[in-house]
This record gives structure tokens, C-alpha cells and sequence, in this order.
């Protein structure tokens, strides 16, 4: 039986594709390995979002090499692919300069990698049509291991023109998947004992307006939610366009099933909004939150900015940085603006230098960094649902239904605390820098 090491980096679709890809190959008869080392093949699931994710691809692609090179010495013979966005973005230049590699396979060549290992070929590139490996049907292997979580994924590819973005050349257009498979796999994952579904997509929002011609998200989360044993339901990844009025209304009519909504914002200063073809405004967006803080005031709100987008000026970034201190978010992400090929944003001539953008994003992570620690002390002395997910020493880790997996604060407990079972009820005793600390109740 031969091993497999799956690596994958960057956001939650792609981790989705390798689930895929990881079911794909069980079903085949190969045998996953965590341990590359002892891997006969290893795959690298690329990211190439923004600069950061793409040195991060190329020095993991480098590592496998190395370690290839190392276990050729007692006459393993390796196979190395990589696969995903970067090959999609990149192919050609990768199969120059890596010529360690056997395949490189884009967005939507992943399921050639069982016959790969069958049938060996002379190394080639392959990036015909781009998208992921979202079979419906497949058996995925779930990467939490034995936790409560699993991503649930709608569609693949994007059709908004944001001017900054290269992911619609990477995935394609919008793909979405029929509702009934959506719901049988939802289905299917509770039976396995999960509880805390995240739904994900490039615009989870835009959700079956290709299929249908409508957007049918509200529908979709109202049966969904109808299943037994489901607890949480988390959507992220909302364009601020998408979120409609009966969405909301989905979120107000359950707020303990629909706790959390990630929509990135990415800026708030009007020409810059419209320069990124953002669709909405200043003002459309504030009277979008206007809403949401009226309509779902228990709801946890996180977003994402960029700053340093070409022709940032300090004055909008200024404004940009007097918005987050509003206090509207309760988790924030951010990031330099990366300058990708092939999209508008790329060849203006107003480019924000590094070392501007660096300091422009610490102020903004900081703003938000003291926005979060008021907002946390509001919730000392209460008692929430909290998640138990690691253990650590004496500690175990979780999260309350105001976080997502990996991006927000944690929740610390005293190690006694898991004896009660995944979810306990627990008290609000202190916080420091995005940890909690709370007690059994």
C-alpha cells in the first residue's frame, strides 16, 4: 500500500480540496501519512492569495525537495506534486524552476493524482479547467481529526471583479452546487458526530444564483438547520452585497443556531471602495451594520481590510483606522495589499511603498487589538457554551460561539474541564490578548 503525505496551506477551501482529494485516495486503497518522511509521494496544496501565502508555498515546495533528496539516500523513491493556486498562477514559472517536481496540477486537476502514482508520467503541467475538487458525491476525510468541526463548502470560484483579487482567474466562476447534495453532506457529517458546521465558498452569499438565478441562501440555511444535533452553524466568507434582508432574517429567527458572520469589508473610504469594484459604499455599508447591530445584536461580527491599496492616501487611511475604533467587529483580519498579475489593481502606477503599508497595518491591528479587549470585558462573569477542542499541560483550549476555528481568540480551561464532554457551560473569569480564561460552571 503506498503512502501519501497531503501538505496544505492557506484558507479553508483549500483544505477542503485536499479532504476531497485525502477520500479520493482511501477510497483507491492508498494510505494517508502524516510523517512526509516516510510518505512514497507528497502533495503540496499551494496558496497564492497574496505574496506572504505564495513564499510560503515556494519554501514548503523547497522543503519537500530537501527532504526527498534525504530519503534517496536509503532508496525511497519519492514522488513529489503540487497542485492548487499557485501552479494555477504560476505553472510555467514553477515547472522551470522546480525541476524537482514530477506534476504540477492546478485548481482543478487534483483528482488525477490516484493514476499518477498508478502510471507515472514525464513531468507536465496541467492547468485545464480551474476550480477545485468539490465532487459532491466524494468521501471526504475530515482533517479535524475526531473534533465536532468540519467546513461544509457551497460553490467554487467567484464572479464579483474586485480589482485587487486574481481568484476568479485561479477558480473560475461562480460553481455552485445543487442544494440537495449540500443538505445530503450536511446530513452526513452530523451522522459522524459533527455539531459545528462552517460554511465556505469564495462568496458564500452568491450561493446558487447560477443554478438558480436567484440567491437561494436563505432557503438553503432554513432547512439546514432543521437537522437534528446540528448546534452551530458559522457562514463565512460574505460579500457585504450578498447579505440580504431575509438573510438576515434567517440569523434573527435562530441567533443560538447562526452565532457568528465573517464579511470582509476590505476598506471603507468611498473612492477606494469604488476602485476596488466593491459594489457598495460608505454609506451603503454603514447602514448595512446599522441593521445587523440592531436586527442581531448577540450576533459575532468579523471582517477584513486591506490597506496600502494603490493611491491609499494617510487621510484614508486615517478614516479607515477611526472605523474599526468604532468598536463594529469583534474580530478583525488584515493585510498589506500584494500586487497580483492579471489584475487592474496591478498595473496602476500609485503603489503604497512596503514600509508605509507595514506601519499603516500594525496601527490598524492595533486599533482593533483595543477594540477587542473592551469588547471582551463585557463578557467577564458570564457563563457561555464553550467548545473544547486541545489540551495542553494542565489547560485545555476552546472557543465560545463568538469564534471561529484557528482565526479568533481562544478560551483556556483547568485540564478537569474536558471530563464533562465537548461542550460545557463555563464561567468568564479573565482575558489577555485574545485568550480567555474561564472555569467550569
Amino acid at each position: 500500500m503506498k503512502k501519501v503525505s497531503i501538505i496544505t496551506l492557506g484558507c479553508a477551501k483549500n483544505t477542503n480540496d485536499t479532504e476531497n482529494l485525502a477520500g479520493l485516495l482511501k477510497k483507491q486503497g492508498y494510505e494517508l501519512e502524516t510523517d512526509a518522511a516516510k510518505a512514497d509521494a507528497i502533495v503540496v496544496h499551494t496558496c497564492s492569495f497574496i505574496e506572504a501565502a505564495k513564499k510560503e508555498s515556494v519554501q514548503t515546495i523547497l522543503d519537500a525537495v530537501r527532504l526527498r533528496q534525504t530519503t534517496a539516500s536509503t532508496g525511497q523513491a519519492q514522488k513529489i506534486f503540487v497542485t492548487g493556486c499557485m501552479v494555477q498562477q504560476h505553472g510555467k514559472e514553477m515547472m522551470l524552476e522546480l525541476p524537482e517536481v514530477d506534476a504540477f496540477l492546478g485548481t482543478g486537476q487534483l483528482a488525477q493524482i490516484p493514476d499518477l502514482l498508478k502510471n507515472p508520467r514525464q513531468r507536465f503541467l496541467d492547468r485545464t479547467n480551474p476550480g477545485g475538487l468539490t465532487d459532491p458525491d466524494a468521501e471526504r476525510e475530515l482533517s479535524g481529526g475526531t473534533g465536532p468541526t468540519a467546513n461544509l463548502r457551497l460553490s467554487e470560484g467567484c464572479s464579483h471583479p474586485c480589482s485587487f483579487c486574481v481568484i476568479p482567474k485561479l477558480r473560475g466562476g461562480l460553481q455552485s452546487r445543487p442544494e440537495e447534495k449540500i443538505l445530503a453532506e450536511a446530513r452526513g457529517l452530523v451522522a459522524k458526530g459533527i455539531e459545528e458546521i462552517v460554511i465556505i465558498g469564495q462568496d458564500t452569499g452568491d450561493w446558487g444564483n447560477d443554478l438558480y438565478k436567484e440567491h437561494r441562501l436563505p432557503s438553503l440555511l432554513r432547512k439546514m438547520r432543521e437537522i437534528k444535533n446540528l448546534r452551530w452553524i458559522r457562514l463565512m466568507y460574505m460579500h457585504p452585497h450578498s447579505f440580504s434582508a431575509d438573510l438576515m432574517n434567517v440569523f434573527a429567527e435562530s441567533p443560538e443556531i447562526f452565532p457568528y458572520l465573517d464579511m470582509p469589508l476590505q476598506h471603507i473610504d468611498n473612492d477606494l471602495l469604488l476602485d476596488m469594484k466593491r459594489k457598495l459604499g460608505e454609506e451603503d455599508v454603514r447602514r448595512l451594520l446599522d441593521r445587523i447591530h440592531a436586527k442581531l445584536p448577540r450576533l459575532s461580527l468579523r471582517t477584513t481590510f486591506i490597506v496600502g491599496y494603490p493611491g491609499e492616501t494617510e487621510d484614508q487611511f486615517t478614516k479607515l483606522n477611526g472605523f474599526v475604533n468604532e468598536g463594529h467587529f469583534n474580530y478583525m483580519g488584515a493585510f498589506t495589499y500584494s500586487r497580483e498579475e492579471n489584475t487592474p489593481a496591478a498595473v496602476k502606477t500609485n503603489q503604497i511603498p512596503e514600509e508605509v503599508m507595514k506601519e499603516r497595518l500594525e496601527a490598524l491591528m492595533s486599533t482593533q487589538f483595543n477594540v477587542a479587549h473592551f469588547k471582551a470585558q463585557k463578557r467577564l462573569g458570564l457563563t457561555e457554551t464553550i467548545l473544547i477542542e486541545d489540551e495542553e499541560g494542565d489547560s485545555v483550549f476552546g472557543r465560545t460561539s463568538q469564534e471561529a476555528p484557528e482565526v479568533d481568540a481562544v478560551v483556556r480551561l483547568p485540564v478537569k474541564a474536558a471530563r464533562a464532554g465537548r461542550f460545557i457551560k463555563a464561567k468568564i473569569t479573565g482575558y489577555d490578548s485574545y485568550e480567555f480564561m474561564a472555569e467550569p460552571a
